[in-house]
């Protein structure tokens, strides 16, 4: 295994337990779907500026079903897995596919990266719960939750960006 392929997947598992101590530590329960809103989300979106759509993606669907499961929530882990991956590709895919000189590309990844997790629990806890109705009440939730990630990626780039490890890896 090369030195970089270990780098890699040790970046990787880093920003998966952050993802996972962020999401477990704060976070504010829903009463219909039995979910919660927390700050896991900027993790993810770091995760994805740091390492990529791919890797980031790992690391954010990781973390964030291991808080599930460690925090007794274990009936979203698997949704939780699927939703976070897939949120963190399509944030990789428009960074990737944007211009290399908007410097703001990962910000409107991260939104429709959030625009998909907003829609896809409100589809899953519809599910789980057996009603599209009640559920409609955790998309503020959802959405606020997303809005806060955004913003705690905003802060560690602009806090970041300027350093020397941040030059090289923040566009």
């Amino acid at each position: 295994m090369s030195d970089k392929m270990i780098k890699s997947m040790v970046y990787t598992s880093l920003l998966a337990a952050l993802v996972c101590v962020a999401t477990f530590t704060i976070k504010v329960p829903s009463v219909v779907t039995n979910g919660y809103t927390h700050l896991g989300d900027g993790f993810i979106f770091i995760a994805v500026i740091l390492l990529g759509g791919k890797n980031g993606a790992w690391a954010g669907s990781i973390g964030a079903a291991l808080a599930d499961i460690l925090g007794g929530y274990s009936h979203y882990a698997i949704p939780t897995f699927i939703i976070k991956g897939i949120m963190a590709l399509l944030m990789g895919y428009i960074i990737k596919k944007m211009p290399q000189n908007n410097k703001l590309s990962w910000i409107l990844g991260a939104i429709v990266g959030s625009v998909w997790q907003v829609v896809a629990y409100y589809v899953v806890g519809s599910i789980m719960v057996g009603s599209f109705i009640s559920t409609l009440m955790d998309i503020p939730g959802n959405t606020i939750q997303s809005l806060a990630g955004i913003i705690v990626s905003v802060i560690f780039v602009v806090a970041f960006r300027n350093t020397s490890i941040g030059k090289n890896i923040i566009k």
